[in-house]
């Protein structure tokens, strides 16, 4: 698990590949908040065991798993 201190607000956001998804916009005691656009249009709630590493001024999030159908 990353240390949830090493987030700042301004950090760019990327998932695991490396695609920019917005930026780090308030950081809380368990999750960050992903802003996408300028000015925001939309935030979402990060928890911060969705991060996979902190590298720089960069956070990158691990996969999001994946749903499994219900059985019948």
């Amino acid at each position: 698990m990353i240390d949830p201190g090493d987030i700042h607000e301004g950090m760019t956001v990327k998932d695991r590949d490396g695609r920019r998804l917005g930026t780090v916009s308030n950081v809380g005691d368990t999750h960050f908040e992903l802003g996408q656009g300028s000015p925001a249009r939309r935030d979402y709630m990060v928890h911060f065991h969705r991060v996979e590493r902190v590298q720089g001024r960069e956070v990158f999030l691990a996969a999001a798993p994946t749903a499994v159908p219900p059985e019948d």
